[in-house]
C-alpha cells in the first residue's frame, strides 16, 4: 500500500520481482523508478541491473503500467548511453548541476624513495596509516579509502596496534565480505559520529551522506576519475571546507598521475560499460524471468535478444519446459535466490571460523584468497585457511598470529574461440572476441611483510577454473621483434612487461579496475602462429570493456609506452611493468626491450 518504495537491486531482483503478485496494486501505479549513482552499474554488476530492470517493465506492463526511468549521477562520462543500456527504452539527457561545493584542498602525496635503483617507494599502506593516525589524533574525522579487503584489514590493524587502549574504539574497518549484522553495527557508529576515523573500501564510495566527515585519503588511485571523484566526495559534505589526500602507490596508474596531475582535474569522467548481451547473465535472468511469468517470443522486445538463445539452452538442460508456445519454469527451487547478481560466476564461499561464520569470497576469488594456507584477514584479526571445500562451497579458517602474507601462483591457457573484428596498429595484427582461459592455482608465496622476501614457495593440488570471456589480442610479427632488435631468449621478457603495463593503463581507457582484467602474454600461440599478447576480462561471458578496450587501440598503446619510458627505474619496477597480481612472480620482465617493442609498433 506504499506510495514509496526504497530499495535496492538485490531485494528487487530477489524479494519483489519473485513475489510480483503480492506487490500488484503497487506496481499496476509504478509511475518513476529512479536509479542513483548510475555509475556504479557498470561490468558485471551493471550488466545484472540491466536485466533486473528489464525484468521490472516486463512485469510492470503485466500490471498495465509503463514507468519513467530516472538515472542519476554526479560522475559518469557516457550517461545516455549507459542509461538506454541499462533499461533498454531511449533517455534525455539533464546536465544541469547546481549542488552545493565547499573548499576542498586536494593533496598528491607521493611516498619516497626508499631504493633509487629499483625506483622502491615506501609502501602507500604505511603512509596513509600514518596520516590516517595523525588525522584521527586530531580529532579530523576522517574516511581512508584501500584497494583491497586485506588492504583495508591491515590499515586498521596497524592504527588500532598505535592508538592509546581508550582510542581503540574511535577507529573501525568496512568492507565487503562482513556479515549483513556487522556491517549495521559500523555504520550506526559512522552515522552517530561514535567514530573518529574508518578505513573502507569503495563500499563506502556511494553517496552516503555519512555526516561530518572532514577529510578523505584515498590509499593509492582508485582505478577510475569517476571514482576518484566519487571517494573524494566523501569529505565535506556541503559547503563545508574538506581536505582530500591520494596517497600513490608504486602502480603504473598511481605514477602516471603523480607526473601528470591536471589529468586528475581535467579529464572527463571515463565511459561506463555493460554486456547485455553475456550469455552467462541472460540465461540466469532468463531463468528468473520464466519462473516470475511464462517467456513468451515477444518478450525478447524487452529482454532483449540474447534471452532466446539462453531459454533454448535452459530448455535443453530441463529448467524449462514448453507448454502451449510459453517457457515455464521446470524446477522447484526458485532461481533467483542462487543467482549472484555481482559475479557472471557460482555461488559464493562461505568462511567459516571457529565460531561459524565471518564472511563470504565469491568464486573468482575463492581460489586465488581461499587456497589452503592462505592467509585471510577479517576485522583487524589475521586468520590461516586450514581447507577449501569446494562440494559444500566452505573455507574453513583458524585464528593466527603471523609475520608475513601469502601470494598466489598460477599457471593459465588461453583458446581463441572467436574473433569478431580486426585491424592493425601499425605493422601488427589487433582483434577483439571471445577467449576460453583455464586458469591453475599451482601454489603460493609466503612473503615477509613489510620486507616482501619470500619466506617459502608451498605447491598445490586444486582444479583449474576456465571460462568463456571477451578479450582483445596483439598479434606480432617475427619482423617486428627483429625490428625492435629484440634477442630471442629476451622476448618472453619483452612481450610480459608490455601486457603488464598495458593492462595497468586500461583504467585511462574504460571504467574497469586492474583486478577486472588479466592477459596472458606468449612469444608462440599456435592458433595466431606467432608472438601474441593477450587482455581479457575477468568474468564469464565478459562485462563489455574488450570493445571500448579495442576502439582505443593506438592511444591505449601510445598511453602505456609514455608511462613505462618516463619511470625513473633501471630494469623495471611497481610504477611501470610489474604487477601485483602477476601469477609468475613477474619473471621474466624486460622493461628496455618492452619500449623497443612498442616504440617499433608505434613508430
Amino acid at each position: 500500500s506504499s506510495n514509496v518504495v526504497l530499495t535496492n537491486p538485490d531485494m528487487l531482483h530477489v524479494g519483489i520481482l519473485p513475489s510480483h503478485e503480492r506487490w500488484a496494486d503497487f506496481l499496476h501505479r509504478l509511475e518513476y523508478v529512479v536509479v542513483d549513482e548510475m555509475h556504479t552499474l557498470r561490468g558485471i554488476f551493471g550488466t545484472h541491473v540491466a536485466m533486473i530492470l528489464r525484468r521490472l517493465r516486463r512485469i510492470a506492463d503485466l500490471y498495465g503500467s509503463n514507468p519513467t526511468f530516472v538515472f542519476g549521477s554526479a560522475t559518469i562520462g557516457n550517461p545516455e548511453e549507459l542509461a538506454s543500456a541499462l533499461c533498454g527504452l531511449d533517455v534525455h539527457v539533464i546536465d544541469d548541476d547546481s549542488s552545493p561545493v565547499g573548499e576542498q584542498t586536494v593533496a598528491l602525496w607521493n611516498p619516497p624513495l626508499t631504493d633509487l635503483d629499483s625506483n622502491r617507494r615506501r609502501s602507500s599502506l604505511v603512509e596513509s596509516t600514518d596520516l590516517f593516525l595523525d588525522l584521527v589524533r586530531r580529532d579530523v574525522h576522517t574516511i581512508a579509502f584501500a584497494r583491497s579487503r586485506k588492504a583495508t584489514e591491515l590499515m586498521y590493524r596497524w592504527a588500532r596496534e598505535r592508538l592509546p587502549t581508550t582510542e581503540r574504539d574511535r577507529v573501525a574497518p568496512y568492507r565487503g565480505g562482513y556479515l549483513p549484522e556487522q556491517r549495521r553495527r559500523i555504520e550506526a557508529r559512522l552515522f552517530s559520529g561514535q567514530l573518529a576515523g574508518i578505513v573502507a573500501t569503495n563500499a563506502l564510495e556511494l553517496g552516503i551522506d555519512v555526516g561530518g566527515l572532514d577529510a578523505a585519503l584515498l590509499t593509492s588511485f582508485p582505478g577510475t576519475i569517476s571514482a576518484f571523484r566519487q571517494q573524494a566526495g566523501r569529505a565535506g559534505r556541503g559547503t563545508d571546507e574538506s581536505l582530500v589526500a591520494l596517497v600513490a602507490g608504486e602502480d603504473a596508474l598511481d605514477q602516471y598521475f603523480m607526473t601528470h596531475p591536471a589529468e586528475l582535474f581535467t579529464r572527463p569522467p571515463e565511459a561506463a560499460v555493460i554486456n547485455p548481451e553475456n550469455p552467462l547473465v541472460a540465461e540466469a535472468h532468463a531463468a528468473c524471468a520464466a519462473n516470475e511469468l511464462p517467456l513468451t517470443i515477444e518478450d525478447r522486445e524487452i529482454l532483449g535478444t540474447a534471452i532466446e538463445e539462453a531459454a533454448n539452452r535452459l530448455v535443453q538442460a530441463g529448467h524449462l519446459k514448453l507448454k502451449e508456445g510459453r517457457l515455464y519454469w521446470a524446477r522447484r527451487q526458485k532461481p533467483a535466490p542462487q543467482v549472484n547478481i555481482r559475479t557472471s560466476g557460482g555461488a559464493a564461499f562461505v568462511i567459516v571460523g571457529p565460531e561459524g561464520a565471518i564472511g563470504t569470497l565469491d568464486e573468482e576469488r575463492a581460489f586465488r584468497d581461499g587456497h589452503e594456507g592462505a592467509v585471510y584477514l577479517h576485522e583487524g584479526e589475521t586468520f590461516v585457511v586450514d581447507a577449501m571445500d569446494t562440494r559444500l562451497r566452505e573455507i574453513r579458517v583458524t585464528p593466527k598470529m603471523v609475520d608475513y602474507y601469502t601470494q598466489p601462483k598460477s599457471e593459465k591457457l588461453l583458446e581463441v574461440i572467436e574473433s569478431e573484428a580486426r585491424g592493425r596498429i601499425g605493422p601488427i595484427g589487433h582483434h577483439y572476441g571471445t577467449v576460453r582461459v583455464e586458469t591453475h592455482v599451482v601454489g603460493y608465496q609466503k612473503r615477509k611483510l613489510g620486507s616482501r622476501e619470500v619466506l617459502d614457495t608451498v605447491y598445490l593440488d586444486l582444479p583449474p577454473t576456465v571460462f568463456e570471456t571477451e578479450g582483445i589480442w596483439f598479434t606480432i610479427p617475427e619482423q617486428v621483434l627483429i625490428d625492435a632488435d629484440i634477442d630471442p631468449m629476451a622476448v618472453p621478457g619483452a612481450l610480459h612487461a608490455a601486457e603488464h603495463a598495458g593492462i595497468a593503463l586500461m583504467p585511462l581507457m574504460a571504467i574497469c579496475d586492474r583486478w577486472d582484467i588479466g592477459g596472458l602474454s606468449t612469444p608462440w600461440h599456435p592458433q595466431v602462429g606467432g608472438a601474441t599478447i593477450f587482455i581479457y576480462e575477468a568474468y564469464p561471458g565478459g562485462a563489455g570493456i574488450s570493445p571500448v578496450a579495442f576502439r582505443a587501440g593506438r592511444d591505449h598503446l601510445e598511453a602505456t609506452v609514455e608511462a613505462v619510458r618516463s619511470c625513473p627505474c633501471h630494469s623495471g619496477c611497481p610504477s611501470c611493468v610489474q604487477s601485483p597480481k602477476c601469477g609468475n612472480g613477474n619473471d621474466p620482465l624486460d622493461k628496455a626491450a618492452a619500449i623497443r617493442l612498442l616504440d617499433t609498433i608505434l613508430t
